[in-house]
């Protein structure tokens, strides 16, 4: 799956995404970290990924996302990343297709 990480999270996440056969990459890498969420949104569309943020009220209705969109909090800041790269990978695991919209991974 074609992920697009949001500036909260790790930049380690990437890499570890990609280790298992994703491809991932960070708003950092794009130029869109600290920019508009409008511009994330076009970074992520242009490209096909799925954003992965925490900012539910930017990404939710202010801009009416078109494009899957998982959003999670509550990890663990110690070792982020790695909780984070696991999550998303067995949810990608299970939502091959994501539909277009918001997902809370459990």
């Amino acid at each position: 799956m074609r992920f697009l990480i949001d500036q909260m999270f790790p930049h380690a996440t990437c890499e570890l995404l990609n280790d298992r056969g994703h491809d991932a990459v960070h708003v950092r890498d794009r130029g869109v970290d600290a920019r508009p969420d409008a511009e994330v949104v076009a970074v992520a569309a242009a490209e096909e990924r799925v954003i992965v943020t925490n900012n539910v009220k930017d990404f939710a209705g202010v801009h009416g996302v078109t494009i899957p969109c998982v959003l999670k909090s509550r990890l663990p800041p110690q070792g982020m990343h790695v909780h984070l790269a696991d999550l998303l990978d067995k949810w990608a695991l299970a939502h091959p297709e994501p539909y277009r919209g918001l997902h809370w991974p459990p």
